[in-house]
């Protein structure tokens, strides 16, 4: 079971993409969790990478600094959508409109 931040986290890197940037993903987080800090989300990209829910890389920016990017795993997005399901099945309703995000 993940968290409802790892969970926004993991939906918001979807959104993002490969090799999404940590302030991509924050951009995403806050559009439905507008009082999450940047060093949560920072926190939580550890522990998710952690997890293997995520795969870390490394990518070159606009300036030539290198910056860590992030893309969610075929296990990250398990878990994410076991997470849908939990709340799907509580509130008796399909929080992703029949999406289902393991094949996005």
């Amino acid at each position: 079971m993940i968290g409802k931040l790892e969970e926004l986290t993991l939906l918001a890197c979807i959104r993002a993409g490969e090799n999404a940037l940590p302030s991509a993903i924050y951009a995403r987080v806050l559009a439905g969790q507008r009082s999450a800090a940047f060093g949560a989300i920072y926190t939580t990209l550890d522990r998710l990478a952690k997890k293997e829910f995520l795969s870390e890389s490394t990518v070159v920016d606009a300036s030539g600094r290198e910056r860590r990017a992030f893309t969610i795993s075929g296990k990250g997005r398990l878990a994410l959508s076991e997470a849908l399901r939990a709340s799907a099945a509580v509130g008796q309703f399909d929080p992703m409109g029949g999406l289902d995000v393991v094949g996005v």
